[in-house]
């Protein structure tokens, strides 16, 4: 699990809770997550006050919806006030990123991006649903809307009334020319420096630092001049890369990042597209294939990129137990499960999962051809991997 969906995780258990609670007890709640695991639910649509998505079950397609009360301006005002005082949230939201903040309406004016369950109601083109009950289309839909905000909270953002860019056009609005103070690190005593970096950008200018270099006293560190970061965000930086130069000294990771893994790191980076050509220079390997791997990076991380570039080594028992699982997850009746090249295919569906080198299951959905791009839901489970690519292939349209 990535720090930004281990982040978020409050924000998906939120909606989990008000979702059930809103169903009433009622028995769609359960068969609606079996849809949802079975790749039910197609592409999420939101709009002010509403989410909804096709959702496919007994060989006929429903419209499901749930329908959500707009925050007011005052209370989004309130929100962005309260995220422009927090260091942190505004580094995230100046860098296209999410505060984990809005998760916790504590931290957040009290303002809860999550609607109470009272405020939630569902609707569907089936019979139960027209008469604005729940179904086992809706509640598919919400639960496909709980594993979305684990990775993408603007769903819930939308259907409450502001865009995740607006919301970051408004805190920067709040915070141009002020100074926000030192960036407070991370839980596990990180400060990210794309972080650091567009914070500054937000900070008053001030004069270089007056170093007295013609005494003897030992030199004092200040602020250096914009763009620069704090001395002490600096520090903290130093330290985690002490902190990591121990670890590798005393225990060398299962699986560090090799040449090639840390170039894709720099590459899926938010600026890192204009680096494409020299990587592809670097590499030899095609820009198509570099841009799929960077998605695989940011979705697995070094594993995930190698995955995307080759399937990682398996042996024939591995292949054979895992196909086996996969067959056994299948609904009855689907196309033929093919194995080749190290990796498990589902030609009729379009899907398909590799073994990465940290030994998961990387999902993976054809996108032309016989061009494959990766999925969300990496796991240790070759049959949970392949549902997740399941999912993603139900909201991925074919190019042909």
């Amino acid at each position: 699990m990535t720090g930004t969906t281990r982040a978020l995780a409050p924000l998906a258990g939120a909606w989990k809770q008000a979702f059930h609670l809103a169903t009433g007890g009622s028995g769609s709640y359960g068969k609606g997550l079996n849809l949802a695991r079975n790749g039910a639910v197609a592409q999420i649509h939101t709009q002010p006050g509403r989410i909804n998505a096709s959702v496919a079950a007994k060989k006929a397609t429903h419209q499901a919806m749930i329908h959500l009360p707009e925050l007011t301006a005052a209370q989004w005002d309130t929100l962005a006030a309260r995220l422009a005082d927090d260091p942190q949230a505004v580094a995230d939201l100046v860098a296209n990123r999410i505060p984990a903040t809005i998760a916790d309406s504590g931290h957040a004016g009290g303002i809860s991006i999550v609607p109470p369950a009272d405020r939630i109601t569902f609707s569907c083109s089936c019979p139960t649903g027209r008469a604005h009950h729940v179904c086992d289309h809706s509640a598919a839909l919400g639960h496909a809307v709980a594993e979305r905000l684990t990775t993408t909270p603007s769903t819930l953002l939308g259907a409450r009334g502001m865009t995740a860019r607006a919301l970051a056009a408004h805190v920067r609005d709040l915070v141009d020319g002020t100074d926000l103070g030192p960036l407070p690190a991370d839980t596990n005593g990180t400060v990210r420096a794309a972080q650091l970096y567009s914070l500054a950008t937000h900070r008053p200018p001030q004069a270089p630092p007056d170093l007295a270099l013609d005494t003897i006293s030992p030199l004092t560190y200040n602020d250096p001049p914009l763009p620069g970061p704090r001395a002490q965000d600096m520090a903290r930086m130093t330290a985690d890369a002490a902190a990591r130069a121990r670890t590798l000294l005393a225990d060398t990771p299962a699986a560090p990042h090799d040449e090639l893994a840390d170039l894709l790191r720099i590459v899926a980076s938010p600026d890192g597209a204009e680096h494409l050509a020299a990587a592809r220079h670097a590499t030899g390997i095609p820009e198509a294939t570099l841009r799929a791997m960077m998605i695989g990076y940011r979705y697995g991380g070094p594993a995930g990129a190698h995955a995307t570039l080759a399937a990682a080594p398996a042996t024939t028992d591995v292949l054979q137990q895992a196909r086996e699982s996969v067959h056994a997850s299948r609904a009855a009746g689907l196309g033929t499960i093919t194995t080749e090249r190290n990796a498990i295919t589902d030609t009729t569906a379009g899907v398909q999962i590799r073994p990465g080198p940290d030994g998961r299951w990387y999902p993976f959905t054809l996108w032309r051809a016989d061009e494959w791009r990766p999925a969300p839901g990496a796991c240790d489970d070759p049959a949970e991997a392949f549902r997740a690519a399941r999912r993603a292939r139900a909201v991925r349209p074919l190019r042909r």
